[in-house]
C-alpha cells in the first residue's frame, strides 16, 4: 500500500537530498570544530618530526583548533601513511607525505597498500632539505674522496646507514656507490635516532640523513660530517663541501615534503588547509627553526603540489631501477 503518491514521494526525497547537502556544505563551512590530528610517518625526534611540531603548532592557531602530532613511524613510511588513506575524508585526520611516502614507494614496493596519487589528495607542499653524509669520528676518511678512496681499497667492507630501504638517505647511498664504482654495506635502520646512535658507539661508519636529524651530533663533535647533497653548500655548514663540489658533477638529493589528506577531502576544507599552511610556514617560530636546521619554507597550491609528485615518480623510479634498489 502506497502512502504517499509517486510525485509526493519525488519531491519529499529531493527535499532531503538537498537538505543533506545543505548539512553537508554547513559542516564544511563550520570546519574545523574539533582538534585535527596530523600523522607523521616517522618516530618522534626524527628529523621530519622535529620540524613538523612548531608547523603543526602554528597551523593550530591559524585554524583556531589544536594540530595533534600522531607519530606512526615504520616500514619507511608506510605505516603511517597507510593509516592516513584509510581515514575518514572529513578534515580531521592529515598527514605528511615526503619524497620517500609520496614518490619512491611507489617503485621501491610492487605491492604498495596506498596509491600516492590515488589514495591521497596534496593540500601544499611545505618544506625541502638537503642531506648529508657523516662518519664516526675516528673512521679514516674526512671527505667525500676520501670515503670513495678507502671504500675501493676495502671493498664491501665500509658500512653504510639509512632510515630504511627505500628512503631517500639509501638512494643517496645506492647512486653515490653506482656513479663511484664502489661497494659499501648498506645497513638499514629503523630510526634515524638508532643510526646516529650506533655512529657514535663505532657500530656503524658512514649514514645519510637530513641535516635536521644529525645536526645537534654534529655541532657537539660527536660525528664528522663528510658532505651535502645539494647543489648550493648547506648555510648552517658552511664549510662542508658538497658532493657536487667533491667530483661526481651534478650529484644532487634534496628531500621534499608537504601536508596530504585522505582521497576524498572536500575541496573548501583543502583550499581552507593550504590558506592556513601557507600562513603557519611564515609563523616566527617556524622560520627561525627552519633557519637553524637548514629547512626551506616551500608552501605551493594543491595543484602544483600535485604536479610535483606526478613529476618526482617516474624521476625516482628511474633511479631506482638504475641502482638496483628493492624492497621487496
Amino acid at each position: 500500500m502506497q502512502i504517499f503518491p509517486r510525485r509526493v514521494r519525488q519531491a519529499l526525497s529531493l527535499c532531503f537530498a538537498l537538505l543533506g547537502a545543505a548539512g553537508s556544505g554547513a559542516a564544511q563551512a563550520d570546519w574545523p570544530e574539533r582538534p585535527v590530528k596530523l600523522i607523521v610517518p616517522y618516530v618522534a625526534g626524527s628529523g621530519p618530526d622535529v620540524v613538523l611540531r612548531p608547523i603543526a603548532d602554528a597551523l593550530g592557531r591559524e585554524l583556531g583548533q589544536p594540530v595533534i602530532v600522531d607519530n606512526r613511524g615504520g616500514a619507511g613510511g608506510i605505516v603511517g601513511t597507510q593509516a592516513l588513506a584509510a581515514a575518514a575524508p572529513d578534515g580531521y585526520t592529515i598527514g605528511f607525505g615526503n619524497l620517500v611516502t609520496l614518490a619512491i614507494n611507489k617503485s621501491m614496493y610492487s605491492k604498495l597498500p596506498y596509491d600516492p596519487q590515488r589514495s591521497l589528495a596534496p593540500i601544499s607542499l611545505a618544506i625541502s632539505n638537503a642531506l648529508v653524509l657523516i662518519a664516526r669520528n675516528d673512521f679514516p676518511a674526512s671527505n667525500v674522496q676520501d670515503l670513495v678512496s678507502y671504500a675501493r681499497q676495502h671493498p664491501g667492507k665500509v658500512s653504510v646507514g639509512s632510515l630504511g630501504v627505500g628512503s631517500s638517505a639509501h638512494l643517496a647511498g645506492e647512486m653515490l656507490k653506482s656513479e663511484t664504482g664502489t661497494t659499501m654495506l648498506h645497513v638499514p635502520y629503523k630510526s634515524g635516532q638508532q643510526a646516529v646512535g650506533d655512529i657514535v658507539g663505532g657500530q656503524l661508519d658512514v649514514m645519510i640523513d637530513n641535516v635536521a636529524g644529525v645536526l645537534p651530533f654534529i655541532r657537539s663533535g660527536q660525528v664528522k660530517v663528510l658532505g651535502a647533497t645539494s647543489l648550493a653548500r648547506v648555510p648552517v655548514l658552511p664549510a662542508v663541501p658538497t658532493v657536487d663540489e667533491s667530483g661526481l658533477k651534478g650529484f644532487e638529493v634534496v628531500s621534499w615534503g608537504g601536508i596530504v589528506a585522505p582521497a576524498g577531502t572536500p575541496k573548501p576544507i583543502i583550499d581552507k588547509l593550504n590558506g592556513a599552511i601557507a600562513k603557519a610556514l611564515q609563523d616566527p617560530a617556524v622560520l627561525k627553526l627552519n633557519e637553524t636546521l637548514s629547512v626551506d619554507a616551500t608552501p605551493s597550491t594543491p595543484e602544483q603540489f600535485a604536479s610535483l609528485i606526478a613529476s618526482e615518480i617516474p624521476r625516482w623510479g628511474e633511479m631506482v631501477k638504475r641502482s638496483g634498489a628493492s624492497a621487496d
